[in-house]
């Protein structure tokens, strides 16, 4: 750093006519100590780089558990949709049994209510009948 201060300071004093020589030196001062040297430059890129790479390297796997966290959500909510599956199998097998069983009951009750009308039927027929053979 030294070399390129001595190196600007020596080029502006033969470019340009010089009032203070200090005046001078302070100048190249500021302006090479806010310049940084290439292989500072260059090992800070390269160690910024290599975080990225890590960095992203990182990110990667935390995507990839994620993915296998979700995939192992996805596999309970098929669990629980077989069981909902079954259990709306099960409601099913109960109604069509409940309905074939009130199906029997209705024919029962319809066969029951023919006889008893017909029941009445012949009562009214022979109390007809009998008034009329006895009067």
């Amino acid at each position: 750093m030294e070399d390129l201060a001595e190196l600007l300071e020596q080029q502006l004093e033969r470019a340009f006519e010089v009032k203070d020589k200090q005046s001078l030196r302070q100048y190249v001062n500021l302006l090479t100590q806010n310049i940084v040297p290439k292989e500072s430059y260059e090992r800070q890129l390269l160690e910024l780089k290599n975080e990225i790479r890590l960095l992203a390297e990182t990110m990667k796997e935390g995507f990839k558990l994620i993915d296998k966290r979700f995939e192992a959500v996805d596999k309970r909510f098929e669990a629980i949709d077989k069981r909902f599956e079954a259990v709306d199998k099960r409601f099913e097998d109960m109604y069509h049994y409940m309905d074939k069983r009130f199906e029997d009951m209705n024919k029962r009750f319809n066969m029951l209510f023919t006889f008893m009308n017909f029941g009445f039927g012949i009562i009214i027929l022979m109390t007809i009948l009998f008034k009329f053979f006895i009067q």
